[in-house]
């Protein structure tokens, strides 16, 4: 139904505000805009300060070791190993052996000798070079693959299927990307960007490694998929959809996963039954691992080369508007299948390329044939016909979704209106939320019911386990500061919520939902936010501009916890947003609540301690159980659940917020219940930030930029602690430095905000 708002509601966002008191720092003056478009042009993007993006960025960008360190860590709990081949295949690609069109297929013989030899002879016109090692086998596994897709092209040409792709080694080339410049071996990528890859187009990556020569494989040696090798696995695939012969073709030595056929002169299905071998292929420490049908988690520490893969897993997914990554590594003649998505990494069993090349046939024919969303990207957004350049014309449909009032709405519409000013914004890392900003423009209804005003869509993966969810505090912190005549005038300062949509991985066709593999260390779900688009503080053009954004999210936080008894939880350079009202003032935003949660009354406190001290260092939850809509103004009403309980239910617990603006308390570790003084010395710290890193635009610009602060921007927590206790006690690292830790902070600070770090910012 359409809802009709009362008009006094949002009367605050047309509210000219006061001319501010003077200052003795310049101050510039903006004339009313027509749009938010007035303050954007073409720039870098502007990036979302993940965890992962903060922990893996050094002075000279994000740095290779860092970030195969954390990949190793973060994965070693979330990793699902020994997934059966031909399931994967189906789950994941949803691609069966049945759909492999019905034909033989011979691996060219040329190409498979230089791959098993490591040498490679290339022929460009008349010049002749000889390739040797890695980049030998590279080269023919590219004409290997190439050769079997222009085999199953006839069966669905190019220009008739949805997602066309070409299988292309990089030869050492970077892909353009916003992260890590680092260079896979390979990349399924839109036909004409096969000389310049870029992150957010490709469908899928891989990875070789490949040191020694392959024994028994002469230049006379043909590897021939038969349309009997072909029926075989059909015939098991049907077997496994029936569930009373499950257990047994899992115990069984199958086609898939168990025959090891050793190439001959002349493969056929008779010579291949004859050399089958009665065990699996050999797995690298497959001793440690315990193997299943469905995949096995145990604490994994992933090999280097496995760190390799699951590093560019993490690229594809840091781009693009996607669900999940997918990809597969090559060792030696090995080949693994993988699938990284928001929860963690599941890995098949390996096979040999050579000995089981029906499974190889499979996967090349499922990565060829595979369209948009099998390749992970949301199948919420629609593009136009053609070959898959970019996001232009494309549009994100919503099948249903709950407006700021909860009331439904169906099938709304929005326009994608991505460009150099306005970029698609994916957070760093693989896992976690994987926060998506999208700029947009409200299309048919959603037009009538939003209207024409510029629009982003926050796409975010959240802990399924979480009560008060951002939308639900967002609907009832504007619902309550708007009740009251007095408080009316924040609702400006509080980001503006248009409607909202979660689905679960299931409703989104995830292959999680599918593949019964064990329950995801922290089960996620998919939720969408619309909402009005707002200014990074990389706009601000002046210390008035700061001065009004920066004490108006201060003053409306502090009204929210007294009204409604939320905390921000998350107060940081990335979450304090504006907007310029219609004679151009700077109007301060908090933006971004997904960490918030409701304050502990005294009770709530001593319950907490108490806690603590009887399950030593784990951290209780903050968040309350159901208060995401009750009316009282500041602590839980009696009755209704305390946020201490059924405490043991919930998932993994985390300190909130992000590191440069932590309290100092919340980076010790010891536990410690997230309070009011914690948002307001992060708040301190936003300021002490801004001032010693900001660089404003210059007159010809209108993004400034934000210098990396070392020591502050360090995913170790600890490291942070320490230079924050060193700025806190203005210690020196050398007794001889002319510095201490506070005044060499605000050593290169601008001029036009010197004055912040010396004297108070005036209301």
């Amino acid at each position: 139904m359409d809802m009709v708002e009362d008009p006094n509601l949002y009367k605050a966002h047309d509210t000219p505000v006061p001319p501010p008191p003077a200052l003795s720092a310049p101050t510039l003056r903006q004339s009313a805009p027509a749009s938010i478009d007035k303050f954007y042009r073409p720039s870098e993007p502007l990036l979302v300060r993940s965890p992962f993006g903060l922990a893996t960025k050094g002075a000279k960008g994000y740095e290779d070791k860092l970030v195969k360190g954390l990949i190793k860590t973060q994965f070693q709990d979330k990793t699902d190993i020994d997934y059966d081949v031909i399931d994967f295949v189906q789950h994941v690609w949803k691609f069966k052996p049945e759909d492999i069109p019905y034909s033989s297929y011979e691996l060219d013989r040329a190409n498979c000798h230089s791959y098993a030899k490591l040498e490679y002879e290339r022929i460009d016109g008349i010049s002749y070079q000889e390739i040797t090692g890695e980049r030998a086998c590279c080269s023919a596994f590219e004409n290997i693959i190439r050769g079997v897709c222009h085999e199953l092209t006839p069966a669905i040409p190019s220009d008739e299927r949805e997602f066309p792709l070409v299988f292309s080694f990089l030869h050492d080339r970077t892909p353009k990307g916003d992260y890590g410049k680092f260079k896979p071996d390979f990349g399924y990528a839109p036909a004409v960007e096969v000389n310049e890859h870029t992150w957010a187009h490709w469908g899928a990556y891989g990875e070789l490694k490949k040191k020694r020569v392959t024994p028994n494989m002469r230049p006379t040696t043909r590897i021939v998929v038969t349309k009997t090798m072909i029926e075989r696995l059909v015939k098991e695939w049907e077997l496994r959809q029936e569930p009373d012969k499950r257990k047994d073709t899992d115990s069984s030595s199958s086609v898939s996963t168990s025959s090891h056929a050793t190439p001959s002169s002349v493969a056929s299905p008779t010579t291949q039954s004859q050399k089958r071998k009665a065990k699996a292929p050999a797995e690298p420490r497959a001793s440690k691992r315990t193997k299943t049908s469905h995949g096995t988690r145990k604490s994994v520490d992933l090999t280097g080369n496995e760190i390799q893969s699951a590093k560019y897993a993490n690229e594809l997914l840091s781009h693009g508007i996607r669900n999940y990554a997918t990809g597969f590594l090559v060792e030696e003649t090995s080949m693994s299948l993988w699938y990284v998505d928001r929860m963690g990494l599941v890995k098949s069993r390996s096979f040999d390329i050579f000995r089981n090349p029906q499974l190889f046939l499979l996967v090349i024919a499922a990565l060829h044939f595979a369209n948009r969303a099998q390749l992970g990207m949301n199948p919420l957004i629609e593009f136009p016909p053609g070959v898959f350049q970019s996001y232009d014309r494309a549009v994100l449909r919503l099948p249903r979704a709950v407006d700021h009032a909860k009331e439904p709405v169906e099938e709304l519409t929005f326009g994608l209106r991505i460009t150099k000013a306005k970029p698609l914004v994916v957070a760093y890392g693989a896992l976690g939320r994987g926060t998506t900003i999208i700029p947009v423009k409200a299309q048919g209804r959603a037009r009538e019911l939003f209207g024409s005003e510029n629009l982003v869509v926050k796409m975010s993966w959240q802990p399924i386990n979480r009560e008060d969810t951002e939308d639900q505090l967002i609907r009832v912190i504007r619902r309550k500061l708007g009740k009251r005549k007095k408080t009316r005038r924040y609702l400006k300062h509080i980001v503006d919520l248009k409607c909202s949509l979660d689905l679960t991985d299931a409703e989104l066709d995830l292959p999680r939902a599918s593949m019964m593999v064990p329950e995801a260390y922290e089960p996620r779900l998919f939720r969408v936010l619309i909402l009005r688009e707002y200014l990074p503080l990389e706009y601000v053009r002046s210390l008035d501009d700061f001065r009004r954004i920066f004490i108006a999210a201060v003053k409306a936080h502090h009204k929210v916890y007294e009204i409604v008894g939320v905390l921000h939880c998350d107060i940081s350079a990335g979450n304090v947003v504006f907007y310029r009202d219609n004679v151009g003032h700077a109007i301060g935003v908090l933006a971004d609540w997904d960490l918030a949660a409701y304050k502990l009354n005294p009770d709530d406190v001593e319950k907490w301690m108490q806690l603590v001290e009887a399950k030593g260092t784990e951290r209780p939850s903050q968040c309350s159980e159901s208060q995401g809509d009750k009316d009282s103004d500041a602590t839980l009403p009696d009755g209704d659940s305390s946020p201490l309980d059924n405490h043991g239910k919930r998932g993994p617990r985390y300190r909130t917020g992000t590191g440069p603006f932590m309290a100092f308390d919340l980076l010790d570790s010891l536990p410690v219940f997230h309070g009011y003084r914690h948002d307001l010395e992060s708040f301190f710290y936003l300021l002490c930030y801004f001032c010693a890193t900001f660089n404003p635009p210059k007159p010809s610009e209108s993004k400034g930029t934000f210098r990396f602060l070392a020591g502050w921007e360090n995913g170790n927590l600890s490291a942070v602690a320490k230079a924050k206790t060193d700025f806190l006690l203005r210690k020196k690292d050398n007794p001889e430095d002319k510095l201490d830790a506070f005044d060499s902070l605000f050593e290169n600070t601008h001029k036009d905000y010197r004055s912040i770090s010396q004297r108070p910012l005036e209301t």
